[in-house]
């Protein structure tokens, strides 16, 4: 929705700011997915030199990415801001929350950067991530470990992501300017969209006018609104490739209505610990302990953060 204003440009999730430079990123592609690149650096690439997502624009992408394999990621986000001048470069991907580390080095490149806290209850969330990690593991052939990895914990106890997430956002906060700091409810944005995005954009300083407005609220119109060549597939959220159309419900405010601890009985929300331990069975007796009381008090500290986000 937002990089549908004529001011901005969203890419893709680019995936860039978890290593080093774009050949580290390229390199753990080929490793862990079998594949060239993040597609989202492969479609950004195209779509900036040739305004279009082929499989040979994408294949030609990848040559470039490849003769440029020593770019930082700062100086490849660089590149594509230019590209796009005098449109406004928006920057998207989750997994730059999963760590303070990524957060601080971004606000720390970019310390005239806006940063747009978008969030959603714990509810909601944690079923989309849940439903996210299925998929993956169907479209990559993953099992289940028996080691507890991060992501076997993601899996088995989604809201644990959602709080880390957000914790690290809080964290970070106090480095960015109060002024270029904006949080907003996605259950708002989804109810009252003109209303919101009116708000978003007098924040930012650039047009509101009802024809910015309403092209926000076609976000079907993206370049990047499909599921993207045979060579590049994904670099978006997979509900939105597949029906990128804006469907607006009044039905998405129930999540937001029941808190974490009223709805303890929510699949997404509880860790099923006869299945866990079962599932981990090596692991010793204290190990499991330990689980248990780490569980309990991170499920006090979800209580906390929905609070705080106004939940």
């Amino acid at each position: 929705m937002i990089g549908q204003h004529p001011e901005l440009h969203a890419f893709p999730e680019l995936q860039i700011f978890n290593d080093e430079t774009l050949g580290d990123m390229m390199e753990k592609n080929q490793r862990r997915f079998n594949r060239l690149s993040s597609a989202g650096t492969i479609r950004s690439i195209a779509e900036v030199h040739e305004q279009g997502q082929t499989d040979e624009s994408c294949a030609r992408a990848w040559l470039w990415l490849q003769k440029h394999a020593d770019w930082s990621p700062s100086e490849f986000f660089d590149y594509l801001r230019q590209k796009v001048n005098p449109q406004i470069a928006v920057e998207k991907t989750p997994v730059n929350t999963w760590k303070a580390s990524r957060l601080e080095t971004i606000i720390r490149t970019y310390p005239n950067a806006k940063f747009l806290h978008l969030s959603r209850s714990v509810n909601g969330n944690a079923k989309s991530l849940k439903e996210f990690i299925r998929d993956q593991d169907k479209l990559l052939g993953r099992k289940d470990a028996e080691q507890l990895t991060g992501r076997a914990l993601s899996r088995d106890y989604p809201a644990s992501v959602w709080y880390i997430c957000h914790r690290n956002i809080f964290t970070m906060k106090p480095l960015i300017k109060q002024t270029n700091f904006l949080q907003i409810k996605g259950e708002d944005l989804l109810k009252y969209p003109k209303t919101i995005l009116t708000q978003f954009c007098e924040w930012m300083n650039i047009d509101a006018s009802p024809t910015s407005i309403n092209a926000m609220l076609r976000p079907h119109e993206s370049p990047y609104a499909f599921v993207g060549p045979k060579i590049a597939i994904g670099g978006n959220d997979g509900k939105f490739m597949r029906q990128p159309v804006l469907r607006l419900k009044n039905t998405t405010m129930q999540e937001s209505t029941q808190t974490f601890k009223e709805d303890a009985s929510n699949e997404y929300n509880e860790l099923d610990y006869e299945n866990f331990f079962k599932k981990y069975k090596s692991m010793s007796s204290r190990e499991l302990q330990q689980i248990s009381r780490w569980c309990a008090q991170l499920s006090n500290e979800i209580y906390a953060m929905q609070l705080r986000l106004g939940y």
